[in-house]
């Protein structure tokens, strides 16, 4: 089962908004066949294991981390009768599907066709693979990331939010390479008004495009911002709720979208925000806050998972932000280093998203990626 969720997480970014889903095939103690859904509209785990064994199937065990699907509704065949038809005598279930349209109902029709069936197997590691899918199911929002970057000192910016490069090229490039496995990225206008980025997946395979989504309760994003005048090539979501017409107008005019949101306890409802997101395809929402946006989605538990990567530079500035520890609702997972960087991993206790401390795929990928040390990256935000 191990190996099957090992070869799920090669899936991240592809397959959504599918779920993760490894399958292995053993016979006589031996992996002969493995797969994983690899990409959104193609073949599930399941028929790609069946075709890549290199002997017969028959009655061969199919061990799978997500319960195999059996409803049509959907780009792919089912996957129960593909395993049927190769007559594999026994499938071992990581978890249960919580898609309603699965639930059970796929184990139940392997037990009605003689196929033995056990269910559990590293279930904890099973379920918490798919907590993004989990959350856009059962809680009808996105999998939610904060991710920010601070000096040895807990410095998020320079003096007065100034923009500052923290992080080294290997940083750099993981943080892309994070942006190019989710749905959209989001910061707020402070970060537009003091950072002017651009908010794109550069100098790395760009696996989605994310929508680019800023929090601008006032619509105060100038219109010169590089986020605004690529708008057109790539779409940015403002979201607000006291713009001016007018303002709203120039925006829409150079390719932008504006939405409404309503007033939440401190500034624009982030419940409101994330069920419209999810409403828009939005699976794995990457969050780039400072300190007063990460306090609000914390504030709000809204935060499934921190990604927190720690500079050895020393700032030694009382007048630079910073947002400070990750509270204690949310444990150490895992840490690794990016070049003189360090990335540590936090998931959120309290999250409805959280079931057992495993590290996530997006962990999991890059801790076992060797990146170049590219000193000419283009470390731009």
């Amino acid at each position: 089962m191990q190996a099957a969720i090992d070869l799920a997480m090669r899936g991240r970014g592809g397959v959504e908004p599918n779920p993760m889903v490894g399958c292995a095939i053993v016979k006589d103690g031996q992996i002969i066949g493995r797969g994983y859904h690899q990409h959104y509209g193609s073949a599930h785990a399941e028929p790609n294991a069946l075709a890549s064994c290199d002997s017969s199937p028959t009655d061969a065990t199919a061990y799978v981390t997500l319960e195999p699907c059996c409803h049509n509704d959907k780009q792919t065949p089912p996957c129960v009768p593909r395993l049927i038809e190769a007559k594999v005598a026994r499938v071992v279930v990581g978890c249960l599907d919580p898609n309603p349209k699965v639930s059970g109902r796929g184990i139940q029709l392997l037990r009605n066709a003689g196929i033995a069936v056990d269910v559990g197997v590293c279930g904890d590691a099973c379920r918490q693979l798919i907590a993004p899918f989990m959350a856009k199911i059962k809680l009808g929002r996105p999998y939610v990331t904060l991710k920010w970057a601070e000096t040895a000192d807990g410095k998020v910016a320079g003096p007065g939010g100034k923009r500052l490069a923290i992080t080294g090229p290997i940083a750099n490039r993981a943080v892309h390479e994070l942006r190019s496995r989710c749905d959209a990225i989001l910061v707020g206008i402070n970060t537009v008004l003091n950072d002017n980025p651009l908010l794109t997946v550069r100098s790395v395979p760009v696996m989605r495009t994310p929508l680019r989504v800023v929090l601008d309760s006032k619509l105060r994003i100038p219109l010169t911002s590089r986020l605004v005048q690529t708008a057109a090539e790539q779409p940015v979501l403002v979201y607000a709720f006291d713009g001016s017409l007018v303002a709203a107008n120039k925006l829409r005019e150079r390719g932008g979208e504006v939405a409404e949101l309503p007033a939440g306890k401190d500034g624009l409802d982030l419940s409101a925000l994330l069920e419209d997101l999810c409403n828009r395809g939005c699976m794995h929402l990457l969050v780039e806050p400072g300190p007063r946006l990460a306090c609000s989605f914390i504030n709000a538990k809204l935060a499934d998972r921190i990604w927190r990567i720690q500079s050895p530079i020393q700032l030694s500035d009382v007048n630079a932000p910073a947002i400070g520890p990750p509270p204690n609702m949310f444990q150490h997972i895992d840490q690794c280093q990016l070049g003189p960087d360090t990335l540590t991993e936090f998931l959120n206790r309290k999250s409805e998203t959280f079931v057992a401390p495993f590290a996530s795929a997006d962990f999991h990928l890059l801790s076992h990626a060797t990146f170049p040390n590219q000193a000419g990256y283009n470390a731009d935000t």
